[in-house]
Order: structure tokens, then C-alpha cells, then sequence
């Protein structure tokens, strides 16, 4: 089956054309980027990308506040050659923007991403998305000015979508999202199945026959998959005949907790996590939305000598000493689901595929009792 041409590609051919057959002449003007963008139906990063691999190939020059120039370098390549000419742009460069997140996933999503993208001759750019509400229009405006090639986004605090991001989507520049999507839009993404994550935690919990149950999580508005994943653990203890948890049972951690935590240095204990476990002594089991609430809960039960409490958390969970650990996590895949994104991202680039939507099936690992996974669960068959 032939290869699709990327977009940049057929804009580079086009111009390399001109040159050769002598319409655009030595020193002469090419037409705007905003115009070869409309021609080719592209954004104007696609068609400053093509422009700027044929700059760095000796065939254009910039002048600054006048435009783009032929040079006077010959074309050495046959017409044929020319027809098949592959300019990339010469920095392929990929950014990549996310909320503060939980250090072990988010390292291990970057290290996908990045391993996949840098066998293939691509470079990362991380950037993370600071806490005001134009964190995410800033730091795509300075990832733009780089510039870059494509951009990867892991879910944001909102469900909504900047008016930048909905520019870029509508100028169809690269873009995959992580954790985040669009349902009337088609972009590239990969997401997990967080409603089933939750659910896998509540199933767990009541496979052990607790009844007396806590939640502790972020701000329903941190990600969207903080409610999904709290309605996916109500419906397995409902289907269970568990009732539903009562508010009070249901703790909501304040933003203040991960604020400016880089999560390498000792922290203690959030008072509020404390103050939940010392007011609900009926609790037998608490579900952690992720491994660093997991880690607040175990260090707290350890200190208030809750050995017996049964933890279930979020993602893989980091040792701690003096801490509980849980006696089971739901893995995510933040590794492989960094690969996918990025793998997608280079099916756009280089192949200008249709959309894609993935989504990671999430799995149970039990824990045993000096903190590791036993070793039945460590491979897939």
C-alpha cells in the first residue's frame, strides 16, 4: 500500500518544484505562510515547519520583517528526485504539557513518551502546567514561539477546552491528547479507563468483605477522571449490596496538599487525612484516588496504630517506611500508555493518519505482605 505524503512534505515538494522550473526565480519572494496554509488546507505551524526544513536545506533564505526568499543555491536533484524530496523539519521537536501529577506515574508516562519518541528522532520538550487559570493558553504560547512540531497534552484540571487549544485542533496541528478528549470532536488520544479503575478498586474491597469503608481523593475539578473514577467504585460496591459511601466518608483532599510539592523531600502527613482516620474508627478499608494519598493514609494509619486498616490505591505505590502499605493498587500502564501517545503523534507527523481514540484496560495487582506484586501477576500470558 503506498505511504501517505505528510503535509509538510507535499508543501516542500511544491515549492522545490517551482524552484526547479524556474517560476520562482533566485531571490525571489515565496508567498506568505498564511497563504500556502490555506492552499494546502494545513496550519500555519505545518506550513512554517515545511518552510523551515527547506531554510536549514540551503534552498530558502528569511529576511526579517520582509518574508522568505529562493536562494541562489541549484537544485543538484533531478526532477524526480525533487517530486520525492523528504525535508523534516530539522528539529522535530514534540512538546509535552500536564498538571502536577503523581511523581511515579508521571515519571513513568514521560519515560514512554520519551523512549518512543527518541528512537524514532525526536525530541522532548516537558513542560508543566502551573495553577493559574491561563497556565495551559501560557505555556502552549511558549512551547508555539520554540517552535514545535507536534504537541502531546495530559488532562488538565478542566473539562473544557482553551480557545487556543480549539484553534489548534481547528488548524489541524498535531496534537494527541493523554487522559483527555473530546466526545463531538475527532483528535488523537489514549486515555485509561478510569470509571473501571475506580470499579476495580471498590470490587477489591468488598472481595475482602469490608463494610466500613473511606475514599480519599482530589477536587472533583482536578481531572475529569477523579469523578469517573469515584462513580465506577460506587457501582461496585452497590452491585455488591454495599451502600453507598455517605459524604463524610468521602474525603476531598484541598488543592494545598500538592501545591508546589515536588514530592522528592519528606513531607508530613496532611492533618486533614489525620483528622479523618481519627474521626472514623468504624473504618476497616480506605480506597486512595492515588499512590501519594496511598502513601498519606499508610503513614497516617501507622502513626495513629491503624495497623489493620486494608488500603487499596490508584497506581502503583512508592515503599515508605514506617507506613501500611496497600494490599493492592490498579495499574494504569502509564508507560505504555506514554508509548501510545507518542506513537500516535509520529503516525500524524510522518503519515498524516486519521484520528485515533485508544484506551488502556486497567488491572488489579495484589500486593503480599513485604510490598510486592506476587509473581502470578507479573506477566501477561
Amino acid at each position: 500500500m503506498k505511504q501517505k505524503i505528510p503535509l509538510y512534505n507535499q508543501i516542500q515538494q511544491y515549492i522545490l518544484n517551482k524552484i526547479q522550473s524556474g517560476v520562482w526565480k533566485p531571490h525571489e519572494q515565496l508567498p506568505a505562510e498564511r497563504i500556502l496554509a490555506d492552499q494546502f488546507n494545513v496550519s500555519r505551524i505545518t506550513a512554517k515547519n515545511a518552510i523551515t526544513g527547506l531554510v536549514s536545506g540551503g534552498y530558502l533564505y528569511r529576511h526579517r520583517g520582509r518574508g522568505t526568499f529562493v536562494t541562489d543555491k541549484k537544485l543538484s536533484l533531478p526532477a524526480s528526485a525533487v517530486e520525492n524530496a523528504m525535508f523534516i523539519p530539522s528539529s522535530k521537536k514534540i512538546g509535552l504539557i500536564m498538571p502536577w501529577m503523581e511523581f511515579k506515574y508521571q515519571f513513568s508516562l514521560i519515560s514512554g513518551i520519551e523512549f518512543e519518541l527518541s528512537r524514532r528522532g525526536y525530541h522532548l520538550i516537558f513542560k508543566r502546567i502551573n495553577d493559574t487559570d491561563d497556565g495551559e493558553t501560557s505555556t502552549i504560547k511558549e512551547l508555539l514561539d520554540l517552535p514545535i512540531d507536534g504537541l502531546i497534552v495530559v488532562a488538565s484540571r478542566a473539562e473544557y477546552f482553551q480557545d487556543d487549544m480549539l484553534r489548534l485542533i481547528l488548524e489541524k496541528f498535531p496534537l494527541v491528547f493523554v487522559e483527555k478528549y473530546l466526545r463531538d470532536i475527532k483528535v488523537n488520544g489514549v486515555h485509561c479507563d478510569t470509571e473501571k479503575v475506580g470499579y476495580l478498586m471498590g470490587q477489591f474491597l468488598v472481595s475482602r468483605q469490608k463494610q466500613h469503608i473511606g475514599y480519599v481523593s482530589y477536587p472533583s475539578q482536578y481531572t475529569v477522571g477523579v469523578r469517573e473514577r469515584f462513580f465506577g467504585f460506587q457501582t461496585a460496591l452497590l452491585e455488591k449490596g454495599v451502600p453507598p459511601l455517605p459524604g463524610d466518608r468521602n474525603l476531598i483532599i484541598s488543592s494545598e496538599v500538592v501545591q508546589g510539592s515536588n514530592q522528592l523531600g519528606p513531607h508530613g502527613v496532611p492533618q486533614e487525612i489525620m483528622d479523618f482516620i481519627q474521626e472514623h474508627p468504624e473504618l476497616e478499608a480506605i480506597a486512595a484516588a492515588d499512590a501519594l494519598i496511598a502513601q498519606f493514609i499508610g503513614r497516617a494509619c501507622w502513626q495513629l496504630g491503624r495497623r489493620d486498616m486494608t488500603i487499596v490505591s490508584c497506581d502503583e505505590p512508592s515503599f515508605a517506611p514506617e507506613c501500611i502499605m496497600p494490599a493492592a493498587y490498579v495499574d494504569q500502564s502509564p508507560a505504555e500508555i506514554g508509548i501510545i501517545a507518542a506513537q500516535l503523534m509520529i503516525n500524524v507527523m510522518e503519515r498524516d493518519t486519521e484520528a485515533l481514540l485508544r484506551r488502556v484496560e486497567p488491572r488489579l495487582i495484589e500486593v503480599n505482605e513485604i510490598g510486592h506484586p506476587p509473581k502470578t501477576n507479573l506477566y501477561h500470558k
